[in-house]
């Protein structure tokens, strides 16, 4: 018989840690490095979010939308829908365009013409813009060099760099008394664009149904410009006619009382003033040279003609040709650029004229320095259109945009010094092209030439102080339409009268000092008759490495108000 089990041991329990009491100091690390944790797991989540918004677009369309909401609020540049006091007079506008045969009776700027679109909500919202990626370098590398062109978007320019894209939609459209019932629209600008895209007064390009008997006076597309950088509202106008008056091919223009409709939200809401600019298409090609139009680029660089190696597709984007083009004008842009980049000094004074017209190119350029035209062509690359003579081989240019001309241009330099700008020496910054040009002697001789006779048959500060008050009188009750902030700027805007003290501050804020046209050919008369002279120099801008002027070259603001002549 077995023994019984033995009864199981208990094992004796282990001995218990003491359990460590943390100091103060540790359990506040403690807390810390949870805090780190979580905190930096926080900031590569919203870094995530951040890039990828920014990779789509939509961090600087935010950003874009905050400051234009902002604007909006210290520029009221529209009446509140519907109006509590609208204007005692409604303002005329024309509607007998069905009759016209050719632009050239469309096109006057005593003409305004009454424009209404009509939206639905579908359309309206089809216009966008796109959010796409920005341009590489945005806000990195040389910023004097802004991206003026972006691989993601369909169009070169601002507001193709910082990331929107315009879609075609389409609208219902009465021009001047005629129907359009499938006209296709867009959103169109840069800067007049981003300044008003939390309002409804965009600037709009129009396009008629393709095919001659979709025609209105001969044109198929109208340019509508909001005017939102110009108080004036008369820029562009007194700009182009002072361009096709000295001989260069230059659009007309005419002005449109508007009117939008979008269905659901409202019917006739006026939109205001807008300026039509004839479209740099075929048909002014064919009206402004013949039966033998030239081939038609609209470049956007700050490198006119540098060389870019024998590769067409490195300068297709770039030189923005308005239609296929023959690969003989591909190659003459090509052998232009290694001209202007590799020829010898020599070599180019000799031979400058093979690849320019020189007279036109003067023409073009004295112009420009006359009236102080900086949004462009002398100084960041844009805003102006180039041809190709296929018959000579030579370029030539057509302006565009001069919405910030007659000193307009806020963002270089200062008022006085706009006013006393060189015309000898009219960049605002270095473009080869432009100084090579200037250095040729033959170059040299017929600018001279056209700077002096331009000037003196056509810069006449009291011909064009009329011209502003005549144009001002025909515009003004359409003015007064869209807002009381409008019409008191437009008011001040004709006015001769100086402002006192700062005459600009800052570039951004709305409620800036107005410039004023009358104030400029005053004081940019007296300064280029007195370099023509010889009496004066003129300002000669030099830039820094910010792309600014150097701040010993600045004026005071006692001489800022002033504006006197010297230099």
């Amino acid at each position: 018989m077995l023994p019984p089990p033995l009864p199981k041991e208990t094992p004796p329990p282990l001995p218990v840690r003491p359990k460590k009491k943390r100091s103060v100091l540790g359990q506040l690390f403690r807390i810390f490095l949870w805090t780190a944790a979580i905190g930096l797991f926080l900031l590569v989540v919203v870094v995530g979010i951040g890039i990828a918004l920014w990779n789509n677009g939509r961090a600087t369309s935010w950003a874009l939308d905050t400051a234009a909401k902002k604007d909006k609020k210290a520029a009221p540049i529209e009446r509140p829908w519907p109006d509590p006091n609208p204007p005692k007079t409604i303002a005329k506008a024309r509607t007998d365009a069905s009759s016209l045969k050719s632009g050239a009776d469309f096109f006057s700027p005593t003409n305004v013409w009454l424009a209404s679109f009509h939206f639905t909500d579908g359309q309206w919202n089809g216009l966008g813009p796109d959010h796409v990626a920005p341009a590489k370098g945005l806000f990195g590398g040389d910023h004097r060099e802004f991206p003026l062109s972006n691989t993601n978007a369909s169009r070169n320019g601002l507001a193709g760099a910082v990331g929107l894209d315009f879609k075609w939609s389409a609208a219902e459209v009465e021009l001047g008394g005629v129907a359009i019932p499938d006209a296709k629209i867009r959103f169109k600008g840069n800067g007049t664009y981003l300044h008003s895209r939390t309002s409804y007064k965009r600037p709009l390009k129009l396009e008629l149904p393709k095919g001659k008997k979709n025609r209105l006076a001969g044109e198929r597309v109208f340019n509508f410009g909001n005017l939102a950088s110009d108080n004036s509202g008369l820029a562009d106008t007194l700009a182009y006619e002072f361009f096709r008056d000295a001989g260069v091919p230059a659009p007309r223009t005419a002005f449109a009382r508007t009117l939008l409709t979008i269905d659901g939200q409202f019917t006739n809401r006026p939109l205001g003033l807008y300026v039509m600019v004839e479209d740099i298409d075929e048909r002014f090609l064919e009206d402004r040279f013949g039966d033998k139009p030239p081939t038609l680029f609209k470049p956007v660089t700050y490198h006119l003609f540098k060389d870019l190696g024998p590769d067409w597709s490195a300068y297709a984007k770039i030189y923005d040709p308005k239609k296929k083009i023959e690969e003989a004008a591909q190659k003459r842009v090509i052998e232009c650029s290694q001209f202007v980049t590799t020829a010898t000094d020599e070599e180019f004074a000799r031979r400058c004229g093979e690849f320019f017209d020189l007279d036109e190119t003067a023409r073009f350029i004295a112009v420009l320095s006359l009236i102080s035209s900086y949004d462009g062509f002398l100084n960041n690359g844009q805003n102006f259109y180039m041809y190709l003579n296929n018959e000579t081989g030579q370029f030539g240019f057509i302006p565009w945009d001069l919405d910030h001309s007659w000193g307009g241009f806020i963002y270089t330099g200062t008022a006085q010094q706009r006013e006393i700008a060189s015309v000898m020496h009219p960049l605002a910054r270095r473009v080869r092209l432009v100084d090579r040009l200037l250095a040729a002697p033959a170059f040299q001789t017929v600018y001279r030439k056209r700077v002096e006779e331009i000037f003196r048959k056509q810069f006449d500060p009291q011909r064009l102080s009329k011209r502003v008050d005549d144009l001002g009188a025909v515009i003004r009750p359409v003015v007064a339409e869209e807002s009381d902030y409008r019409i008191q700027r437009f008011e001040q805007a004709m006015s001769a009268t100086p402002n006192e003290g700062f005459r600009e501050g800052n570039p951004e804020d709305p409620q800036r000092p107005v410039h004023k046209l009358k104030v400029f050919f005053e004081h940019r008369a007296k300064s280029v008759a007195d370099q023509l002279a010889g009496k004066s120099e003129g300002h000669i801008f030099h830039l820094d490495s910010s792309g600014v002027e150097a701040a010993e070259n600045q004026p005071a603001a006692s001489e800022e108000a002033g504006a006197t002549n010297k230099n």
